[in-house]
């Protein structure tokens, strides 16, 4: 995957930059820093979050950093891993993101350091000693346009040897999908800025001064870029079609333009760019000068290296006067590492008020979305070490190792990364094994062995695909999975755990079938030969026919006591409350003529006396009462 070194970037001193809010969602983070704050636009920077790891320092000459935001810095030490990033919660869509590096001899050690950034798993800057002094004095900004499709923003640091990374402030603005061209570049790239450049006599944008841009830009001066005399029309014109969608180039950019005096002298800009990229260059001009009244009073031709892009240009035969016109020119597949871009005149001085050179990087291959988030469950599941490094994504960028311990592979269809070889042994990982881990359904083998982890094995674990597992000396407890016996399984450690249970058979058939399996150290293992015999209750992997019917019939038994001693209660409970809150009229009749029917018994001591009553089933039950000694 290309990359490109910050040669040529937005180089703004000590001059600050911000991102403007165009009406879509904007973040900026003041890395480093401790407290919210407005600057003086009324912009909001929050204190520093969203990282992953790292410490905090100042530079160490604050005089030279005009805003608060660029003072702070968040540094990340190798003893953080050689990985750490932003994850940054947005709406998905495209944003515009600006960071801001400075080195400072914040540390003392006066050696800058060299580090890559990534955003969405690409690798955008190259940071390498030692830096340029303004760079290193002053600080750089940069920034880039990229889409965010899965809701989480996440920009990395990669330390390169012992040095670490180092960034003053990053923003995040959501821009119009459609700007810069993107239905024809697709959303699967990124789009850099080597140089955003006005033709006129002062930068201006966010932070410069108030003059808003709805796109977030900074529009620097185009001094560094030029050997021409400074020479630039004016005006205060409004400008016709400016500030309008998706781009929303801003008037101010078309109000000032640089023309040449002397005639037949050419524009020449000069951009130190990286060879074998694409590159958009986007031209802004505007028809201001108020002596050119008619077509053909101003003509003039555009190359770029020597071959003509725009030929025979008339601004105001194309779109008359004062209005905005933008033309882009995309290079391919540049071979040196410059782009020089004239203006060659045919009738009267060329003229240009804008430049814009962005390098077109296509996104990075990543990791397939589900084992992604497996493996960020696996680490915060086994409370993963900072020095481990897993952060971002597990595989990309591809030029860099994947997290500390994990291989990665292409996937059978090209279209992701997925993991196959994990090695995470003697880590001091603890925890339980998620669920999740049985999504890596390309893990051909992993050895988590010697660490303390707990709990009882996931069910389907290793079905699809593990050919080895090694998991011994953990604190693992509960049954094996059946799964663990796949046909593909040829090396399987689970000792020294706690274990318990019949051995599956297909666990036992992965030695008979000349792999390697070990079980010791598992006191609560049985049902297979050099292990006890499993008890009664267990048969062949469960509980034997005869057990079962056992635990049926007693639960059976369990459930009809149960039943009957509720029952039983309920009917004394209820012959409680008719005795306390009054007998039902009926019984009271009852009793009464069981009193006759003795009192009859003892006048007739050798008859039988029935008394029937008269209000037969009125309450539902019969009232016949035979009376016996």
């Amino acid at each position: 995957m290309a990359r490109f070194v910050l040669v040529g970037l937005c180089l703004l001193g000590f001059l600050h930059s911000s991102l403007a809010i165009s009406g879509g969602y904007h973040v900026a983070i003041d890395c480093g820093g401790y407290r919210n704050f407005s600057n003086n636009v009324s912009q909001t920077w929050l204190a520093d979050n969203y990282f992953s790891g790292g410490a905090v320092a100042n530079v160490s000459t604050p005089q030279n950093f005009r805003a608060e935001q660029e003072r702070s810095l968040r540094y990340f030490p190798i003893s953080e891993g050689k990985k750490n990033c932003y994850e940054i919660g947005v709406p998905v869509g495209r944003y515009m993101i600006q960071m801001f590096f400075a080195y400072n001899n914040y540390d003392n050690l006066t050696h800058s350091p060299s580090f890559d950034v990534s955003v969405e798993g690409t690798v955008v800057f190259s940071w390498r000693y030692p830096w340029a002094d303004e760079t290193d004095n002053y600080g750089a900004y940069s920034d880039l346009y990229a889409f965010i499709h899965d809701g989480s923003a996440t920009i990395c640091f990669y330390s390169i040897g012992t040095d670490a990374p180092v960034i003053g402030s990053l923003e995040l603005l959501q821009v119009d999908e459609a700007s810069y061209m993107s239905n024809s570049t697709g959303q699967s790239v990124i789009v850099a800025n080597y140089g955003r450049i006005t033709a006129g006599d002062v930068s201006f944008g966010p932070g410069f001064d108030n003059v808003t841009d709805q796109g977030g830009r900074s529009w620097e001066v185009d001094d560094e870029y030029t050997n021409n005399l400074k020479q630039f029309y004016s005006t205060s014109q409004a400008i016709a079609g400016a500030n309008v969608a998706p781009d929303y180039w801003p008037a101010r950019l078309y109000q000032t333009c640089r023309y040449v005096v002397q005639p037949g002298i050419p524009i020449i800009y000069n951009y130190l760019v990286d060879a074998k990229l694409d590159y958009q260059v986007w031209f802004h001009f505007a028809e201001i000068d108020p002596n050119v009244t008619a077509a053909g009073q101003r003509v003039f031709n555009v190359s770029i290296n020597n071959v003509v892009v725009l030929s025979g240009l008339d601004l105001f035969q194309r779109v008359g006067a004062n209005t905005a016109f933008d033309f882009l020119y995309t290079v391919r597949n540049l071979t040196g590492g410059n782009l020089v871009i004239s203006f060659i005149p045919q009738v009267g001085s060329p003229v240009i008020c804008g430049l814009e050179v962005l390098a077109i990087l296509k996104a990075d291959i990543a990791t397939n979305i589900t084992e992604a988030a497996a493996m960020h469950a696996l680490k915060t599941a086994l409370n993963v070490p900072a020095r481990m490094g897993w952060n971002g994504d597990p595989c990309a960028p591809t030029e860099w190792d994947a997290w500390e311990g994990v291989t990665c592979n292409l996937a059978a269809d090209g279209a992701s990364l997925v993991i196959t070889h994990m090695n995470i042994a003697e880590q001091g990982l603890t925890g339980l094994l998620p669920a999740q881990i049985t999504d890596l359904s390309h893990l051909i083998s992993l050895n988590a062995s010697s660490n303390k982890i707990a709990g009882t094995l996931p069910d389907n674990f290793g079905a699809s695909s593990l050919v080895s597992l090694d998991l011994s000396f953990n604190a693992l407890e509960g049954p094996i999975p059946i799964s663990l016996g796949s046909s593909r399984m040829q090396h399987l450690r689970l000792d020294n755990n706690r274990l318990s249970g019949p051995v599956p058979e297909s666990i036992y058939a992965i030695g008979v079938h000349g792999g390697y399996i070990n079980l010791a150290g598992n006191q609560g293992l049985c049902g297979v030969p050099s292990l006890p015999d499993c008890p009664y209750k267990w048969k062949k992997g469960g509980m034997s026919p005869a057990a079962k019917a056992v635990l049926v019939i007693g639960v059976l038994l369990a459930a009809a006591i149960l039943v009957g001693g509720a029952y039983y209660y309920i009917q004394r409970r209820n012959a409680q409350e008719d005795y306390n809150f009054n007998l039902p009229h009926q019984l009271v009749e009852r009793t009464k003529w069981y009193q006759q029917h003795k009192m009859t018994r003892q006048a007739d001591p050798e008859g039988v006396s029935m008394i029937q009553s008269s209000n037969a089933n009125r309450f539902g039950f019969s009232s016949n009462i035979a009376a016996k000694d």
